[in-house]
Formats: structure tokens, sequence, C-alpha cells
């Protein structure tokens, strides 16, 4: 879709075409493939997902100095093209804060907004303990260190164009690695190969997005946000989730024992269904 500011926006649908409308933001690095995740639960559930390539991901042009709060304004411009006046949102891991600027920005448009093993602000006391080592390291200091938002960004390019596997994968928790199967896997390839389709600029990018000022108070959120974490996700800090439910005061936080990062295998059709009820 042609942009009025003359991007391009990139998108793809999942599940139900005449289904219920949710907006699916995409997690890091990923890309609007990683809606494809929720298709069976949506077609069971009648509910039609329209999953966003951020700008410089995949089909979308990359936009300079872009911020957290430029985001609600795509998804606005998409919904009113696509002619759906209300809609709910789903933002997983790197998708929740674009989730919760949504939920701060256009609230008159929104149902319920999901964040799913979703990012909080990372300059919070303790928000990051109970992460991996290298995950911690990283999100304790991409702010400090622009070059190593490159780093792990062309290390996620690196990956995807000449090892066709996941570097990363030591780094997920022991119930995660149970959840990874052959056709997980293959996904998981295809959507990180569109989020680098452009090069590393927009992964960077989007470091530098979650690592600044979000630019916006949580506690002015006043719409339905549901919170899901699983207490061993090593990517994401269920403190991060902690957090977020303390700041937004119609938030509620369900935590999952004993899992992690890969929620949506086992509650894909749960979460749905909480959020277009």
């Amino acid at each position: 879709m042609n942009l009025k500011d003359g991007r391009k926006l990139g998108y793809a649908e999942y599940g139900n075409k005449d289904g219920k409308p949710l907006f699916f933001f995409h997690g890091w690095p990923s890309s609007r493939l990683h809606g494809q995740r929720f298709e069976k639960a949506a077609k069971k559930l009648k509910i039609k997902i329209i999953s966003l390539d951020r700008p410089g991901i995949g089909l979308s042009d990359y936009q300079v100095n872009r911020t957290l709060l430029d985001f609600p304004k795509d998804v606005l411009e998409l919904a009113d093209r696509l002619g759906i006046k209300k809609f709910a949102v789903l933002g997983v891991s790197g998708g929740g804060p674009y989730a919760a600027s949504c939920a701060y920005s256009i609230p008159q448009r929104i149902t319920k907004v999901g964040i799913m093993v979703g990012l909080g602000p990372v300059n919070i006391k303790g928000v990051l303990e109970g992460m991996g080592t290298l995950n911690k390291f990283g999100w304790a200091n991409y702010h400090k260190f622009p070059l190593l938002r490159y780093i792990s960004s062309f290390l996620g390019w690196f990956e995807t164009r000449f090892l066709q596997t996941n570097l990363y994968s030591f780094l997920i928790s022991k119930s995660d690695r149970l959840l990874t199967t052959n056709s997980f896997k293959k996904l998981t390839l295809r959507s990180r190969q569109e989020a680098f389709k452009q090069g590393i600029k927009a992964a960077a990018q989007d470091l530098k997005i979650y690592t600044d000022n979000w630019g916006f108070d949580l506690r002015k959120i006043k719409i339905p946000v549901y919170l899901w974490y699983g207490d061993a996700d090593k990517s994401v800090s269920l403190n991060m989730g902690k957090y977020l439910s303390s700041q937004i005061s119609e938030s509620k936080l369900k935590i999952y024992p004993n899992e992690g990062h890969y929620l949506h295998v086992n509650h894909a059709e749960e979460i749905l269904r909480e959020l277009i009820d």
C-alpha cells in the first residue's frame, strides 16, 4: 500500500478474510510473516489478522528518524484504507512496544490491546533480571553503544543469508527449544530473511527505538491491555511484563509457569479469543 507520505507499507493477511480485524505487530528480527503463526487459531475463531512490516523491513520502505509514536499513524492509515473502524491489536516480543504506542495514541479506534512476551522499557531497575546473560548484556548496552545495535543486526542478517539457521537459538530457554520443530524453524527463517531483505538498517533502528525514551507515559493508557508472559523466558524478562502491568491501570497480566518465549505454540487460540471476545 502507498502511504500519503509516499512510502510503501507492506502487510499480509491471515485467518478469515471476513473475520473480526486484529492488527499484528511482529517481533525482532522478524516481519509480517510472523503473523502466520496465528493463522490456524485465527481461522477457527473467525479473525482476520493484518500483519504489518515495520518501516525498512520486508515490503515496507525505510523511514528516517522514526520514533515509536510514528507507527500508530501508519496503522491508522492502513485501517482507514481497508475500511476498518475498530480493531484489536497484538504485539509479540519486539512488537510489544508498538502495541503500547497504539494504545496510547489511537485508543478511540482500538477495542483491546494484547502484548505477548513483549519488551518493556529497558532502563527500569530490575527489568532485565531473569534474561539470559547475552540478552541482558545487549539490552543494557544498545543505548550506550550504538555500534552494538549494528553488530547484533549484522549477525542476524549473516545467519539468514549464509548459515540459514538461528545463531541465537542457544539463548532461548529449555522449554522453548522443545517447541522448535522443523516447520517452526522454517517459518522463523523465512520471516527473518524478510526482516533483512533491505539490509540491517531497520533492525538496528528498532534496537535504538526500543532503548530510547518511548516518548509517552504508560500510565496514560486507559484502554484494556492484556499481558502474557512465561516465567522461564530468557529472551524477554517476566519483570518487563510486571512493570508494564504496574504502569497500565487497565491491564491484566497472565503468567505461564515453566514456559518461555514461544507461548503462541500452545496458547495462540486462548490469546486471540481474549482479544476478540
